[in-house]
C-alpha cells in the first residue's frame, strides 16, 4: 500500500504550510514567489495549487499592491485532511482490494470491515492534525 502523496498533492500541502508559518492575526498577505520560492514549489505550477487551495475555501487571494494569498482561517482551524482533499478529492476507499469495482457495503467483500477501519483512521489522523500543530511542531524541534 502506497500511502505517498500525489506531486499535486506534496505541492498543496507545502503551500499551505507555506501561509500557516507566515500567519499573523490574518494581516499578511504572501506573494506567489514567496512561496514557490521557501517551499521549493515550481513557480509556474504554484498559482494552480493556490487555486486549489482558494476553490477549497482554504485561501483567499487579493490583487495588486499588497496583495497575494493567505488562510482564510486560523492555522488551528485548518486541518491536513481539509489540505489533502483540495489536491486529491475526498479521502475514501473507492474500489474493492479484492473484486477491483467500487465497494458495495451491501454485499462486502472479506476485507471490506478492516479496509473501512484503515481508511476511517488514515482520515480521522489527518482530520485531527492542523497546519498550526505542523508549524509548532517544525518550531520546536529547531
Amino acid at each position: 500500500m502506497n500511502l505517498t502523496l500525489s506531486y499535486r498533492g506534496d505541492y498543496v500541502v507545502r503551500a499551505a504550510l507555506f501561509l500557516a508559518a507566515s500567519w499573523n492575526d490574518h494581516a499578511s498577505y504572501s506573494k506567489v514567489k514567496e512561496i514557490s520560492d521557501g517551499m521549493r514549489l515550481p513557480l509556474s505550477y504554484t498559482p494552480q495549487i493556490l487555486g486549489l487551495l482558494s476553490r477549497a475555501g482554504i485561501v483567499e487571494s487579493r490583487a495588486g499592491r499588497g496583495g497575494g494569498y493567505r488562510l482564510t482561517r486560523p492555522p488551528s482551524e485548518v486541518s491536513l485532511l481539509d489540505v489533502v482533499e483540495a489536491a486529491d478529492g475526498k479521502l475514501q476507499v473507492e474500489r474493492c482490494p479484492i473484486r477491483g469495482d467500487p465497494c458495495r457495503p451491501e454485499d462486502p467483500c472479506l476485507l471490506h470491515p478492516a479496509w473501512s477501519k484503515a481508511a476511517s483512521a488514515v482520515q480521522d489522523s489527518l482530520g485531527d492534525t492542523a497546519l498550526a500543530d505542523l508549524v509548532a511542531s517544525r518550531v520546536s524541534s529547531s
